[in-house]
């Protein structure tokens, strides 16, 4: 049987948001890597959970998660000139598809603090779904009703017979959210992308989509987790 693997890239540096990896969140002391890893080592059908970094801080302390708590993470050192704020994606997805021979890649971000282990669950039997229907890949997406224009006007409806039809009936358009890629290191190598040929778009709700790129975000998402476990909310 086909393995899933884990995967999170952790680089070192961020720029827009200091130590984002690392810094205390929400009662998390090693924080969003450590809030990740314990989300992703609930997911029972990852044989393996592949962090791969150029951060020595993370490298270590993801070596010190795998000897105390699951044997199923793998610290891996990223090159360098893989790791910095101007390397093309194209270069890392290619690095990426290479790493394993066989199996299908479940990639994710720490950056996603409200996507637990039963959403992967859930993605990953989509996925399974979807490659029986025919897809080769599955996408996280936002799925979005709204009117949305550019210069020439509406893009995503029509203005007749009636100027402002209902949201719920425009077309609908897919905001790809980053929550998780899932496909298998195979397809990868063959498309040069972490889309297939034919992907399955999953909607997930906003709320567990949410991710973090700014400052603001960290702090904000930092209070809604607050709340939310004080709610009997939990985030693993």
């Amino acid at each position: 049987m086909t393995p899933y693997i884990g995967f999170l890239p952790c680089r070192a540096g961020s720029e827009r948001v200091i130590n984002k990896n690392v810094r205390p969140f929400a009662g998390f002391e090693n924080g969003l890597i450590e809030l990740k890893l314990r989300q992703m080592c609930g997911v029972r059908r990852l044989e393996e959970i592949i962090v791969s970094s150029n951060d020595q801080r993370i490298l270590d302390y993801c070596d010190a998660f795998r000897r105390q708590h699951d044997g199923r993470v793998k610290p891996l050192e990223r090159p360098d000139e893989l790791g910095l704020g101007s390397t093309a994606m194209d270069d890392f997805i290619l690095y990426i598809a290479k790493l394993v021979e066989d199996g299908v890649m479940v990639w994710s971000h720490v950056t996603s603090p409200f996507v637990r282990a039963k959403e992967y669950d859930a993605i990953v039997d989509a996925y399974d779904r979807a490659v029986a229907e025919g897809h080769d890949s599955l996408i996280t997406v936002n799925k979005i009703h709204k009117f949305l224009w550019d210069e020439k006007g509406p893009i995503n409806y029509s203005q007749t017979p009636i100027k402002w039809p209902r949201s719920q009936d425009i077309k609908p358009i897919f905001e790809i959210n980053h929550a998780a890629y899932v496909m298998p290191f195979a397809v990868m190598r063959e498309c040069g992308d972490r889309i297939g040929h034919r992907p399955y778009f999953m909607p997930i709700a906003e709320e567990v989509a949410m991710d973090i790129d700014w400052e603001e975000q960290f702090v904000l998402l930092e209070q809604i987790a607050r709340v939310k476990m004080a709610a009997g909310y939990a985030l693993v």
